[in-house]
């Protein structure tokens, strides 16, 4: 496989694993919001921005851990780890954006793609120099590597979010 088609495959793997995220946002919210799942398919949550899922159910996991009946120091255990992957996720967010949102250049030489330049069309203005500031890096197989792993340690806390709503939330099954 060629440089480029593993940048493009990680690229993809990015946006897939962003959107299991989302996903797992809204099976969260959903559980808390309807623990029988009594309404099905949830009409709720599907049309909010991701910024906005993200802070709904936040706070709706904030308002349902008590209803747990936890350790003290678990509950602030969670409560701290969900605040942490909120900003995490809002990261995520703008990465998402800054990622679908910019021009992929084949740099060639020769008849063959010798690189693969990312390209956010914004340009920025320094504010100290006035000098005009362009968003643009040079991709490699790799590029993507930082935003994979948060997704991973995210996904792993939504996960055991989840698992506890299910065992300790009432009427969830547990």
């Amino acid at each position: 496989m060629s440089q480029e088609d593993l940048v493009y495959q990680r690229i993809g793997e990015f946006i897939v694993s962003f959107q299991w995220l989302e996903n797992q946002l809204r099976e969260i919210g959903w559980f808390i919001l309807d623990p029988t799942r009594s309404d099905w398919p949830p009409r709720d949550l599907r049309n909010l921005t991701n910024h906005d899922l993200v802070n709904r159910v936040h706070q709706l996991f904030i308002e349902a851990l008590p209803q747990c009946k936890l350790t003290p120091e678990l509950e602030d255990e969670l409560t701290h780890l969900f605040a942490s992957s909120v900003v995490v996720l809002h990261e995520l967010r703008r990465d998402r954006n800054r990622i679908l949102h910019s021009a992929f250049i084949e740099l060639k030489a020769a008849g063959e793609v010798q690189g693969l330049l990312r390209s956010d069309p914004k340009a920025l203005v320094d504010e100290e120099t006035g000098d005009v500031l362009f968003n643009q890096e040079l991709l490699t197989p790799g590029s993507f590597s930082k935003e994979i792993e948060r997704i991973g340690r995210v996904a792993v806390f939504l996960n055991r979010a989840y698992l506890q709503l299910i065992h300790r939330y009432p009427n969830g099954g547990g």
